[in-house]
Formats: structure tokens, C-alpha cells, sequence
């Protein structure tokens, strides 16, 4: 594995475990989850909650609910790897 992939498979890994862990805080279900997710820098993998918010990728800001996938097995939104490595690409983390 090169450092590229190494990068940018650790910021997948951190916004996977980000956006779990604000589902599992959410006080609404995950399907009606309206909270949102700022990466600040992706790098270093700092993102910060954004509260009620809309996708804004010209600003960093992804609705959580983007960033998920139905899990046809349980019948609920759960974090997308795919998703997750499309922001990664985003950020320049391919390159």
C-alpha cells in the first residue's frame, strides 16, 4: 500500500467512525438525521458538527445522511465507505 492509499484509507477510516458516532449521539433517528459535518482539515482529520445543515461541498459541510447507505439487512442508514472515499477524493487524497 503507498502513503496516497494509506492517507486517504485512514480518512475514510476517521470519517466512517465520525459519522457512526454521530448517528449513535443523534437524538433522532437516522433516517430523519438533519445534522451536518464540516471536514476543517482533512489531513488531519478534524471535522466539527454543523448542526441542521444541507451538503455545501464548495465548504467542506456534508448532511450526514450523504454520507450513509441503506443496510438492507437491518433496515437503516449506516456509514458508506464509498461515500466516504468520494469526499477523500474531494480533498485531494488520490493524488
Amino acid at each position: 500500500m503507498n502513503f496516497t492509499t494509506s492517507y486517504q484509507e485512514e480518512f475514510v477510516q476517521a470519517l466512517l467512525d465520525y459519522v457512526g458516532a454521530a448517528l449513535r449521539n443523534s437524538a433522532v433517528d437516522p433516517d430523519y438525521c438533519q445534522e451536518a459535518v464540516q471536514i476543517l482539515d482533512a489531513r488531519n482529520h478534524l471535522f466539527r458538527s454543523v448542526g441542521s445543515h444541507r451538503t455545501d461541498e464548495e465548504q467542506g459541510i456534508y448532511a450526514l445522511r450523504d454520507l450513509c447507505v441503506l443496510d438492507d439487512e437491518r433496515m437503516c442508514l449506516v456509514p458508506d465507505a464509498g461515500r466516504c472515499r468520494s469526499v477523500a477524493r474531494d480533498f485531494g487524497m488520490n493524488r
